[in-house]
């Protein structure tokens, strides 16, 4: 696993990599700022509102930085989800895990330790993103008359370590299932169409149609946790549905991946 590890890490390396990945986060962190900024309202304007609302008092408390970022992500979903299941089907799809498999037979341990290398990379890339964020809504906070004093305090860090642990359990959750749909349809074009689509417009859909979609859908019930709960489901229950989700998906995938044929 470690061997397979160390690969993956030298792949995502590359300075091209690190160069895209750096300018995403920048132009992520800038934009998701000054959009939940425009949307933030006080208190007494957003009381009748249903779901989880952000307001000026609730964001010039302490997290109010860190919390401008874990909000953001919570509409980066299908981006992200959409990510991982490219960077495994495509694998499968040149070829290159047959290769890999030559040097590392033990297919769960090359698995595992691509994913683990993804996924680290993965929290340094928002460690990033999220620093990019509070910056720029500290500049952009007066504007919508929030108040940042408390950002900078001790309870803050505590605040802004917490939001980066929910937000990297949400990403995890995504490389999970990304990788799991990645290995069962191997295919880049059709992992991507059937990614994007379940991802995006399917579960949304039948959100709107269909209201126990909030507390089963395993896309939604990310976005709740990550939003910290929302008026069908709480955080806790969100994460509760997603860690049965990934185990199921760590499963499914363990067992196609180790007993089915790769020739490609």
């Amino acid at each position: 696993m470690i061997r397979a590890y160390r690969a993956e890490l030298a792949k995502l390396l590359r300075r091209r990599v690190l160069t895209v990945t750096a300018s995403v986060a920048l132009l992520f962190g800038v934009a998701a700022s000054a959009l939940v900024l425009a949307a933030v309202e006080p208190a007494g304007e957003v009381g009748g509102q249903p779901g989880r609302a952000l307001t000026v008092e609730a964001l010039s408390q302490a997290g109010g930085g860190t919390e401008v970022f874990r909000t953001a992500t919570a509409f980066a979903g299908t981006f992200v989800f959409v990510v991982f299941v490219a960077l495994v089907a495509a694998e499968f799809s040149r070829g290159t895990i047959r290769t890999m498999l030559l040097r590392q037979p033990r297919r769960l341990r090359l698995l595992a330790g691509k994913l683990a290398a993804l996924v680290s990379f993965a929290a340094v890339a928002l460690a990033f993103a999220e620093a990019v964020t509070w910056v720029a809504a500290l500049l952009q906070a007066p504007g919508a008359g929030v108040v940042t004093d408390a950002w900078t305090s001790l309870p803050a860090l505590g605040a802004g370590l917490a939001d980066f642990a929910a937000v990297l359990v949400w990403v995890t959750g995504y490389a999970v299932l990304g990788t799991t749909v990645a290995v069962l349809v191997r295919s880049v074009p059709l992992a991507l169409a059937v990614g994007i689509a379940w991802a995006g417009p399917v579960e949304h859909l039948l959100q709107d149609a269909w209201s126990p979609a909030n507390r089963l859908f395993p896309g939604l019930l990310l976005e709740a946790f990550v939003a910290g709960g929302t008026a069908e489901v709480t955080a806790s229950r969100a994460l509760a549905s997603i860690a049965l989700y990934i185990a199921v998906a760590g499963v499914a995938t363990s067992v196609v991946f180790t007993r089915r044929d790769i020739v490609a």
